[in-house]
């Protein structure tokens, strides 16, 4: 899940994405009496949008529709950062 964009930069139908995205990285591994933690980080994607089809405007709704894809996000290293 998304909880804040960064960056969406579009070229033609290609479209990059750097956002935060929840439970993207472990931050306390599993004990006998607790479950593993995990926590947001600053992620990207690139995917293409289909013939026609245009972004929401409206970041709330950017973000919903992003969630509501099935997106391989990658978390962009700190050093990257």
């Amino acid at each position: 899940m998304i909880s804040l964009i960064y960056k969406v930069d579009q070229q033609d139908n290609q479209v990059s994405v750097e956002a935060v995205v929840e439970d993207m990285v472990l931050l306390y591994s599993q004990t006998h009496t607790d479950p593993e933690e995990y926590g947001p980080a600053l992620c990207s994607v690139t995917f293409e949008l289909e013939e026609g089809e245009q972004l929401p405007i409206n970041e709330d709704e950017l973000i919903d529709y992003l969630n509501d894809m099935n997106l391989d996000w990658e978390v962009i290293p700190k050093e990257d950062i």
